[in-house]
């Protein structure tokens, strides 16, 4: 075998070997990925509605409670047109059917801060029902980051201004304007506060020792005594007018009572009408003049034979014997 054959043989081996570790780095990363991402195990199929899915795509990592068991394998919208919903269709790893129940949850979450998306998945509770393949899980929508970015806007503004208004505050109390301003800043209210508290703390000692009328209406039991007899009295007042009894309720409720009451007023005041005019007995009595005069002087007549009667009765009582 000459030099050249020589050569053309180790490039051969040459090739073999790289053909051989380039097949082994091959299967071995088929078998990784595979046992990572499940491709080599039993799978089974749920689904889930939402209403956006935030940049949600295929290929996307499924995890249970934190466990990656499965990936997104299509989204799509609805088939039916009347249902504005998202269908995402999810394979998930076999094994792990049984901890995934009718109460399981499922949500569109965020890995890393590149903004990936993926589904996670509650644990379900034994009692509940296993999901089975092609049934429905329940979900949740993901947050609108646009809406709560633009919430957040709304909530700063809302922030700066206050923060002005605050500022201005400041600046009225620092430069004294306003009555916080010159509670803080002039002196004289300063001293005109201390002076009431003294005067208070001086009037909170008088209570204390001495015996005067507001003492004795804050120490006295008899003043809370009369003041609950007061007020229960008010109490069954106020009850009896609702309950109806007595003459106020029925004043209150009865309108032909009230329309009796009203005559009766109507009535005396055409009596006191009559008598101002002198129409009638009275009216005349009253209003007369000469008739005014008559009857003073017949009881002045009278009057005086009373008295004359009492004094001499001899010349008014004659008894005759036969």
């Amino acid at each position: 075998m000459n030099s050249r054959q020589r050569q053309e043989r180790r490039h051969e081996i040459k090739v073999g070997l790289t053909i051989f570790i380039g097949l082994a780095l091959l299967i071995f990363s088929i078998l990784y990925i595979g046992q990572n991402r499940g491709v080599l195990s039993e799978r089974y199929h749920l689904h889930c509605m939402m209403s956006r899915v935030n940049g949600l795509q295929p290929g996307a990592p499924v995890q249970l409670a934190g466990l990656r068991v499965g990936t997104v394998s299509k989204v799509d919208f609805s088939e039916k047109l009347s249902d504005q919903k998202i269908r995402v269709l999810i394979e998930i790893d076999k094994e792990v059917q049984p901890r995934i129940r009718q109460n399981s949850e499922a949500h569109i979450g965020t890995l890393g801060l590149l903004g990936d998306k993926y589904i996670g998945i509650s644990l379900g509770t034994l009692d509940q029902p296993m999901l089975r393949e092609g049934d429905l899980l329940n979900s949740t929508d993901p947050i609108d980051v646009e809406e709560l970015l633009e919430e957040g806007a709304k909530v700063f503004d809302e922030l700066q201004r206050t923060s002005e208004h605050l500022t201005e505050i400041s600046n009225k109390i620092n430069t004294g304007t306003g009555t916080l301003g010159l509670l803080i800043n002039d002196p004289r209210m300063y001293y005109d506060i201390d002076r009431i508290l003294l005067l208070l703390e001086n009037l909170s000692a008088n209570l204390a020792e001495g015996d005067g009328a507001i003492l004795q209406m804050l120490t006295d039991p008899k003043l809370y005594n009369n003041l609950n007899t007061f007020l229960q009295s008010s109490i069954s007042l106020v009850d009896s007018v609702k309950s109806g009894s007595g003459t106020l309720p029925r004043l209150i409720r009865d309108p032909q009572l009230i329309d009796q009451l009203l005559l009766s007023v109507e009535s005396l005041q055409d009596v006191i009408k009559q008598i101002k005019t002198g129409e009638g007995t009275l009216g005349k009595t009253i209003s007369d003049k000469a008739l005014y005069e008559q009857v003073i002087t017949t009881v002045s007549k009278i009057d005086s034979l009373i008295l004359d009667v009492r004094r001499n009765p001899q010349r008014y009582l004659k008894v005759e014997i036969f």
